[in-house]
């Protein structure tokens, strides 16, 4: 997964209307450029700069692209202008740039997503992203030197070496902006998607986000993978809904993305969703959200014509929206979990390649089987036919590897492993062993392409590969994993249960030789069906 910089603290969010006691003015032209001094913090311009509640995160840009532009700003080079429009309010939106505008502030700021401002704006700064703001900010000093640095050269000159000559450009280092005109709040977001249609084009899956910024699921969404901080898009709730939002959004992002993963992986325990901060993170919960709770799940890029519509402005409901976020959390507690109702799946099996490379696309596919199941009230059945079904899925992980390279990722890939699941499971009700699954597996057409890997002949290397590391590390991790002694399956560490092989109604002790692992939903039915085959 590429690293990404994390910017989207520096410039605030605010709705496009203006308060209902200033209807005049707006769509003027402003400034015909920004210097540093403007794009300081407390500064007049800077005080007014906002980015629409719409735009997308200002976290697009890899740690060398920021490094770039910072160079390229202080060397006073060609530097694309910025669009902005000034509202009713006298707040100057930024229609395109955001991340240009905000690089430089960055500098400034000494923050590249987890500096002052952004521990402000987020309070805990996730792992990954603390990583990738040192690592900018290790690149931007090497590269052009911290702003501090600038400044005491400019105030003392000769004081830092090298950079002299450069300091005194700064002076006329400056950002071009350009101005929608009209005070009308919809042309302005109409330009908005314009633009951003041509030199850098949003990405499909993110304009259906965008345009569906208000509705619950995209609140939901975007409230998860955030962890319940940075911008408040449920700050119109009653007291009461803000705070169901925020703790179920914490629930749910604890579930998914603790303990963090470690690159390279160095812990037996992973993940289920994998990174908890890249790009494909916001869709994958945004789609999660929508098979959580029975929505559409589009592939944005066969008809993108259609999320090209400005929305306006409109505050999300909060009763549907709290609805959705504790439906997601439902489904996402079947997967693992501590509560009566957790599978407890072990996300070694499941949710990764035979190398720990995380596999999004198997998020959705579960998250669909598991929504399967429900509906056929299959929860029991399951459990009695987990263990083989799950060493079958072990054994043969090339297969969706193989299937995800046919099909696509994400929304493209899921239900394709969906019904590869369901057609492995059906097998194994039916009395099927490995060798009969490979061959119902062959005989059938959407399947014959599957190959069963076999390794290469290559000259021994004297050193492990990172990748023959990953492979050794994740063998051992699924071959000393507890299981459950009721079904037999393999357990994911935070969801398994000790339980009473003697029941304590029964005389049995609370000492270690009366007890076993378990899943919490095996423990919660033993007493009325027996889960063993």
């Amino acid at each position: 997964m590429a690293e990404i910089v994390n910017l989207d603290a520096l410039v605030a969010r605010e709705d496009f209307i203006a308060p209902p006691d200033d209807t005049v003015g707006g769509g003027e032209t402003g400034k015909q450029s920004a210097s540093v001094t403007d794009l300081t913090r407390g500064e007049s311009f800077s005080s007014t700069l906002r980015k629409p509640d719409f735009q997308r995160e200002t976290a697009a840009w890899s740690p060398t692209m920021v490094c770039d532009f910072i160079e390229a700003f202080v060397s006073n080079d060609l530097i694309p202008a910025v669009i902005c429009w000034q509202s009713p309010a006298r707040l100057t939106f930024i229609i395109d740039g955001a991340h240009r505008l905000s690089a430089i502030m960055a500098w400034i700021m000494d923050d590249y997503g987890a500096g002052t401002r952004s521990v402000e704006f987020y309070g805990k700064i996730p792992d990954e992203q603390e990583r990738t703001h040192l690592k900018t900010r290790d690149l931007v000093n090497k590269r052009v030197g911290s702003y501090v640095e600038w400044r005491s050269e400019t105030a003392n000159p000769g004081s830092v070496p090298g950079i002299g000559d450069k300091v005194r450009g700064l002076a006329h280092a400056k950002v071009p902006l350009l101005w929608v005109p009209g005070n009308d709040n919809t042309k302005a977001e109409k330009a908005f998607f314009t633009i951003n249609q041509s030199a850098v084009e949003i990405d499909a899956t993110e304009l259906k986000i965008l345009n569906a910024r208000s509705k619950p699921n995209a609140v939901a969404a975007r409230t998860i993978v955030r962890n319940a901080t940075g911008t408040k898009y449920w700050e119109s709730f009653t007291p009461e809904g803000q705070k169901t939002v925020i703790q179920t959004g914490k629930a749910i992002y604890a579930a998914l993305y603790r303990p963090p993963l470690q690159t390279p992986p160095r812990s037996e325990e992973l993940p289920v969703a994998g990174q908890g901060y890249g790009s494909q993170t916001l869709p994958l919960i945004f789609d999660l959200v929508n098979i959580a709770n029975g929505l559409a799940v589009e592939d944005a890029g066969k008809n993108k014509k259609k999320y090209l519509i400005p929305q306006g402005h409109a505050k999300p409901v909060e009763d549907t929206t709290v609805r959705t976020i504790k439906e997601t959390e439902r489904l996402v507690r079947y997967i693992t979990g501590t509560q009566s109702a957790s599978l407890g799946l072990h996300p070694g099996v499941y949710f990764y390649a035979a190398n720990i490379r995380h596999q999004p696309t198997t998020v959705l596919a579960v998250a669909q089987f598991i929504k399967d199941l429900e509906k056929i009230e299959g929860f029991i059945e399951f459990t009695k036919h987990r263990a083989k079904f799950e060493d079958f899925l072990v054994k043969h992980k090339m297969y969706i590897n193989q299937l995800t390279i046919k099909h696509g990722s994400m929304v493209k890939g899921y239900l394709p492993i969906r019904d590869y699941y369901q057609f492995v499971y059906d097998c194994i009700r039916a009395g099927c062993d490995e060798k009969a699954i490979e061959g119902e597996l062959a005989a059938n057409a959407k399947y014959q392409t599957l190959v069963k890997e076999r390794p290469i002949p290559t000259k021994k290397a004297k050193e492990f590969s990172q990748d023959a590391k990953n492979v050794k590390l994740l063998n051992d991790v699924l071959e000393r994993a507890f299981v459950c002694n009721l079904c037999g399956a393999r357990i994911d560490k935070k969801a398994m249960q000790l339980d009473h092989v003697i029941e304590k109604s029964a005389g049995g002790a609370g000492d270690i030789d009366n007890g076993q692992w378990s899943h919490p939903f095996c423990n919660s039915i033993k007493h009325d069906h027996e889960i063993r085959q």
